[in-house]
């Protein structure tokens, strides 16, 4: 960094760590009242870049809060929109942004955009990347090359082309997926041959540097994958001068024995790779902050033990000496910015008077309030999430099922956790010994944690402040919500169990009194829904509504929020018996896997 930047960061680390400055949110800041005893008890002060590069990837091939003026400068405030954020990235010590960049922009403007946004990031002291992919099939990722009918021209030349267009923007990184879709490993041996030729061809006519995400799918696990390109001592030499993002997804860190995710058991088989690779190639960790699609922000549950996870992957980063560590985000609602903002200033590491001060998961919640009721309590609410949603894995339960869980024909993947047994299966099929289990030990550990986390919450609002009051409603809604979503389970789980017990015996079976509790309590959690909406950061046209967008997704990410539609899907499930990935679906599945513009 140069010596401007240096002070910059020091200034904003004074501020922020020593006078009361608290930029936890791009369009928020805390900004205290500074008096001469402000400096009075001015501390020696000191910090330490953990990482060279530190920084964020918005991961707007979904449609969160800057998606749409990523993508269009000629919307209002687009630009000032992305310096706000930039801004934020400054002011808490990044030095990398990075976005996706997506198909359908308009080719004859866009780069305009581009490079004013890149010259600002500069201006700022920022690396700035972008994500594309060489030929990526799903959710609107921009190509590198194009298959006919499309386009019948050579590939190589297409790459190139692209490239030299987007290089005309300013951008120091081209952070390029060179799978064909999640689970879709494809040709490799060509696709090992064309990144090859986009590092040579970086090499001879640019600066820009080419990275790749290693995503968590096992090789093995991957479909149509053919061989592996077997390289000279030429092709080795030229593949290490490109870096790689080992990838790790949800609440779990790389080294916790449990993560039951994209069909593995845990993501150990990724740190084995970061210590390979970083003896190779530039390595940089690349974990996520919120998953969209329906895990946690579209149900929506706050999720503490991302806090948890994101430390832990924190220092391990540290104790290799990794030279980057990059978050993939993907929105901020809900107080999801809080793990964006902790995670920032993880990434450097403060001395006063010579001492380190102390990291937690909890840290950045502490230098919010100075009430240790407060802190407690939140303390309270993440071991308890961390015990029962992460630990006795409470959360394959709460996630909703989507269209990979429920695809016929063996075609069905799990994405998130997911129960022992479809819902279909349960409903229609499960013995009396699976529904005695299930009565003697998941639903009683539902209502336990949906128990607590509603008595814990009333804890906090006894005991909430004046002092930044929204913050802690902002917690308390999210975390409310949560427990809600425990309970629905717990009543629309109940009732299926009663259902298939009574089929089993072969009894009547007329009770909807668990249905009835299951749409009460989704009532509670709308009320909380409808209130929150009224403090989102950015308009809720954009961010909970449905609108045209650049992504697979005509709504905003928090769209299925606002009617909870997953809940009410559940419902409706349980009650027809209808268990097909069509059944209420908000998804384009074509335009997901881009059969459809």
């Amino acid at each position: 960094a140069g010596c401007w930047q240096v002070v910059s960061f020091g200034l904003y680390a004074l501020l922020q760590e020593q006078l009361g400055f608290r930029y936890y949110h791009p369009r928020e800041t805390i900004i205290p009242k500074i008096t001469k005893s402000s400096f009075q008890s001015f501390n020696e002060f000191e910090g330490t870049a953990l990482f060279d590069k530190k920084g964020f990837h918005l991961h707007t091939q979904h449609p969160l809060e800057l998606t749409e003026q990523l993508h269009d400068g000629t919307i209002s405030n687009a630009l000032e929109d992305i310096k706000e954020y930039l801004n934020w990235l400054v002011r808490n010590g990044q030095t990398y942004f990075e976005f996706c960049l997506l198909e359908n922009i308009d080719r004859k403007i866009w780069n305009n955009h581009a490079k004013a946004m890149v010259d600002y990031g500069h201006q700022r002291g920022l690396i700035m990347g972008i994500d594309l992919s060489l030929h990526m099939i799903q959710q609107k990722s921009f190509q590198l090359y194009k298959t006919p009918p499309k386009s019948f021209k050579n590939k190589k030349k297409q790459i190139e082309k692209n490239i030299a267009w987007l290089l005309e923007g300013g951008w120091d990184v081209l952070n390029v997926e060179f799978a064909t879709a999640e689970f879709v490993g494809g040709n490799r041996k060509k696709k090992e041959l064309l990144r090859l030729h986009v590092i040579d061809w970086l090499k001879q006519n640019s600066h820009a540097k080419l990275m790749g995400r290693k995503h968590v799918v096992k090789d093995e696990n991957e479909r149509l994958a053919k061989e592996t390109l077997q390289m000279d001592s030429v092709q080795e030499a030229l593949d290490k001068e490109r870096g790689v993002l080992i990838h790790t997804v949800m609440f779990y860190d790389m080294t916790e024995p449990q993560a039951p995710v994209y069909e593995n058991k845990n993501l150990q088989h990724m740190y084995d790779l970061l210590l390979k690779e970083k003896e190779i190639r530039e390595t940089w960790y690349y974990p996520e902050s919120a998953y969209w699609i329906t895990f946690d922000n579209s149900i929506p549950m706050f999720l503490l033990p991302y806090l948890n996870a994101r430390l832990s992957d924190i220092d391990t980063c540290i104790k290799l000496h990794l030279p980057g560590h990059i978050t993939f985000s993907s929105g901020w609602e809900w107080g999801y910015w809080l793990f964006d903002w902790s995670i920032a200033r993880w990434s450097w590491q403060y001395k006063v008077n010579g001492m380190a001060q102390k990291r937690s998961p909890i840290d950045a919640i502490e230098l919010l309030f100075d009430n240790t009721a407060i802190t407690q309590l939140l303390q309270q609410q993440l071991n308890l999430q961390q015990e029962i949603l992460k630990d006795s894995n409470l959360i394959q339960w709460l996630t909703a099922m989507t269209v990979t869980d429920e695809m016929p024909f063996g075609l069905s993947q799990n994405y998130e956790p997911r129960p022992p047994h479809f819902y279909k299966d349960i409903s229609n099929n499960i013995s009396a010994e699976i529904i005695a289990h299930f009565r003697q030990h998941t639903l009683p550990l539902l209502q336990h944690f949906a128990t607590t986390t509603l008595s814990l919450c009333e804890k906090m609002k006894q005991v909430s402040e004046e002092k930044n009051k929204h913050i802690i409603q902002e917690w308390i809604d999210g975390l409310q919500v949560t427990g809600y979503r425990a309970q629905h389970r717990y009543h629309t789980l109940s009732y299926l169990l009663d259902r298939r017990a009574a089929n089993i015996n072969k009894e009547k079976f007329n009770s909807h009194s668990q249905m009835d509790e299951a749409q009460s309590v989704r009532n509670k959690a709308q009320q909380i829904v409808v209130q929150r909406e009224s403090h989102y950061r950015y308009p809720v046209a954009s961010l909970g509504r449905k609108k045209y967008s650049h992504t697979a997704y005509h709504y905003g990410y928090l769209y299925p929020v606002s009617n909870l539609h997953f809940w009410d899907r559940e419902e409706q499930q349980a009650l027809r018996n209808k268990w097909n990935f069509g059944f209420m679906s908000i998804w384009d599945v074509f335009r997901i896997v881009g059969l459809k513009d």
